[in-house]
């Protein structure tokens, strides 16, 4: 294998002469705050998702907060969760002052383990709500998460950061749960110029709660942005009349948007289909390549009913391989190849989160191994097949030195 002297890169954003055109016509407009483009934005992605409202917030770990805090639990309800993925699925429950309840993976499809879902209902009767990721795009068995939150009273959010695009038993994940979370970084599906989030909310009381939460705790009286200019005598605060854009009913946060960024990623939608044919294609190309690795490897698995639209390919050494993960990545890496690891592995065994209560229901054995063992490979739609055969070389030039 000819080393390459270029870098195939683990993500890549697309974007042109259409995204700059358009943050060029909203910066000469001259409202730059966020505005009617990003009203177009929300109601545009709320019906591609096939969810009833949509807030638009600055990246995909602030729409978890604030779906997290749209529960409107008390404190220290409980709250059921994956202990392994990315940090921001978990942390929102510690910062929202409830409960976390944490099981484990399962290996073959990298999501959480219903088994232990169901394990750890059965015996935490007080469980109110679940959130969880789609990871890496592959789609969390729908059915049996809403028969189990019909059955158990649980409220739903959907984590599907990773999964824009990806379909299950018909339907869009981010469209079964109370809410749904989506994060426009630069290395995901699409972006808001390198940024951004969004909350996906089945009612429109929950709608208001969470346009509330991103603005600051302010009272709202609309769900578009047609009343949010001038002087409204509309509210009460301390028996004074008052303005209701500056009254304050609860506490919230700052997670608000410019209007460039929905402006871009008015844009990046209509690329979608495009970056999800080829992110399909990539995944299934290296799929078909490395499954002769699977001595070595354990590669990811969708159920029959999914339509994945994948983030990235996740690689898990198998036990007794004779290689270290840190072998094989450094020799990728080595050879111009970017990876990444499984995001936080076991959130649980990182340094800031061990002193955080939480209750475990079962061992944590996948969760480990993902920590111990797995690492990405990028499938974003710049890759050529070109690039794809030279991962899977690199691979094979690997292995074949470790037999």
């Amino acid at each position: 294998m000819k080393k390459r002297k270029e870098q195939i890169y683990f993500a890549k954003t697309i974007y042109d002469d259409k995204e700059i055109k358009a943050v060029v016509d909203c910066l000469k407009a001259g409202w730059l705050g966020t505005g009617k483009i990003t009203e177009k934005f929300e109601k545009r992605f709320a019906k591609y998702i096939g969810m009833p409202h949509a807030s638009l917030v600055n990246s995909g770990s602030s729409a978890n907060l604030l779906a997290v805090r749209g529960l409107n639990l008390p404190e220290g309800s409980k709250v059921l969760t994956c202990a392994a993925g990315f940090p921001s699925t978990l942390s929102p429950i510690w910062h929202s002052h409830l409960q976390i309840v944490a099981v484990d993976l399962d290996l073959k499809s990298l999501n959480i383990n219903l088994d232990q879902v169901e394990k750890a209902l059965k015996k935490h009767g007080d469980i109110r709500a679940i959130i969880f990721a789609h990871t890496l795009g592959n789609p969390v068995d729908m059915k049996r998460i809403m028969h189990l939150a019909s059955k158990y009273k649980l409220q739903v959010i959907e984590d599907n950061c990773d999964a824009l695009g990806s379909e299950v038993y018909g339907k869009k994940t981010g469209s079964f749960g109370n809410f749904s979370t989506c994060s426009f970084y630069a290395s995901h599906h699409i972006t808001l110029a390198g940024a951004g989030g969004i909350v996906l909310s089945k009612t429109k009381e929950s709608a208001f709660r969470i346009k509330s939460l991103k603005e600051w705790g302010k009272e709202q009286v609309t769900l578009d942005y047609d009343r949010d200019h001038g002087v409204h005598f509309d509210s009460r605060s301390n028996g004074v009349s008052y303005d209701h854009r500056y009254s304050y009913p609860e506490v919230g946060y700052n997670f608000k948007v410019p209007e460039i960024m929905a402006a871009f990623g008015l844009v990046q939608m209509d690329r979608l289909e495009g970056i999800h044919r080829a992110r399909r294609k990539n995944f299934k190309y290296l799929e078909s390549k490395l499954k002769k690795f699977g001595d070595y490897f354990h590669f990811i698995e969708a159920l029959l009913e999914a339509n994945p639209s994948w983030f990235n390919f996740p690689v898990t050494l198998k036990d007794g391989v004779p290689f270290t993960r840190q072998e094989i990545v450094e020799f990728l890496e080595n050879n111009k190849i970017r990876t990444r690891l499984f995001f936080a592995g076991n959130i649980l065994r990182q340094k800031g989160f061990k002193s955080i209560p939480v209750d475990v229901v079962d061992k944590l054995d996948v969760a480990d191994k993902v920590h111990r063992d797995s690492f990405l490979l990028g499938v974003h739609p710049t890759q050529t097949r070109e690039m794809l055969d030279y991962m899977v070389d690199a691979i094979e030039e690997f292995v074949n030195t470790r037999r």
